[in-house]
């Protein structure tokens, strides 16, 4: 009896523990795991669309307004051409107007401070060629908060950056940089034979009119498949960095047959650097901004073209605009300058 109540115990003690584990379960099936989209980005805010000029009409100041304009610098013609522009519509609208300028075109810092002082001044409205799209941002958000207007002529302040910081521009006044470069490239390729290799000296990297220019240039360069890009670099915009860098990248290159240069000032270095390395007639050179200087190079043929852009309209616009402004009249977000290949051929009397 003792034996079968033991027996008993461990039956039921066995099968306790059988009903306690669950059942194992197999199955072919394997979980799958969706990735996740990235986030897209946020797209930029897109460019207004180009205005023309507005005729505001027979515009009579209430007062002698007082407009700061200020450029990057003085040493180079093009801002030169500006300031005569903007002088010129300030004696018509009879209005005190005050032109400053960094020493060169690279100091935004200087910059920055010339707009500081503007508006100690108290100036009635601000029109500024600034030197960087984005450093730039936090003395004109000073403007913004002294109530005085700012007019953004030539290189666009970057606009994302505008939007993330909150600055207010009245209106950008300027030129399509990216066609006005694809024009003078186009034509250089052109008369290249739509062979051989070209090489650009860049203006200021991650400057907005720097970087168009580059863009209207690769974008020139996409129809030519049989020209080799040897070589892209910044020369600053400047006349000595122009003629150092090319003579650099011929060193490197010595079969470069093309050269397009996002300014005049880096044309008329590099022609220095030509002429130093006796290539003259072997390279063909295309600048940007019609200076003086530069259409005697394109009448000797060492310059095969440039891009007129008028800088002289784009200081006349600045000052007129501002001054419309200060008397109530609307202001287009954007308003267009028009770009025009200059040629060896259209200077001819």
């Amino acid at each position: 009896m003792a034996r079968l109540t033991a027996l008993w115990v461990v039956l039921v003690v066995t099968t306790g523990m059988l009903a306690g584990c669950p059942k194992a379960t197999t199955t072919d099936a394997t979980t799958k795991v969706e990735p996740v989209p990235p986030t897209p980005p946020t797209p930029a805010p897109e460019a207004p669309q180009a205005a023309e000029m507005p005729d505001f009409g027979d515009l009579k100041p209430a007062k002698a307004y007082k407009i700061a304009l200020i450029m990057k610098t003085m040493s180079n013609p093009f801002f030169q051409t500006m300031e005569r522009g903007a002088k010129e519509e300030a004696g018509k609208l009879g209005i005190d107007l005050s032109s400053q300028a960094a020493d060169k075109e690279t100091d935004d810092e200087k910059q920055a401070g010339i707009v500081e002082n503007a508006i100690a001044q108290k100036a009635d409205a601000i029109v500024i060629a600034p030197a960087d799209s984005k450093t730039l941002i936090p003395a004109l958000l000073k403007a913004n908060a002294a109530d005085i207007p700012v007019i953004n002529l030539d290189n666009r302040i970057d606009p994302e950056a505008a939007r993330e910081a909150g600055l207010k521009l009245v209106t950008f006044i300027g030129p399509d940089n990216a066609s006005g470069a694809e024009k003078a490239a186009a034509h250089l390729l052109e008369a290249m034979g739509g062979k051989g290799k070209v090489a650009m000296l860049e203006g200021i990297r991650g400057v907005d009119n720097a970087e168009n220019r580059k863009k209207g240039f690769e974008r020139a360069l996409g129809g030519f498949p049989q020209v080799e890009l040897a070589d892209s670099q910044s020369a600053s915009w400047e006349l000595e960095q122009g003629e150092s860098v090319f003579t650099n990248m011929l060193t490197a290159h010595s079969d470069i047959t093309g050269l397009f240069c996002a300014n005049d000032m880096m044309a008329l270095g590099a022609i220095r650097a030509i002429e130093a390395a006796d290539k003259q007639g072997q390279i063909l050179v295309a600048g940007y901004d019609n200076l003086e200087a530069a259409q005697e190079k394109l009448k000797s043929g060492a310059l095969l073209c440039t891009i007129e852009q008028h800088p002289d309209l784009m200081g006349a616009y600045g000052v007129r605009c501002a001054v419309a402004l200060l008397e109530g009249k609307e202001i287009p977000p954007e308003v267009a300058v028009p770009t025009d290949l200059v040629t060896q051929e259209m200077l001819r009397p």
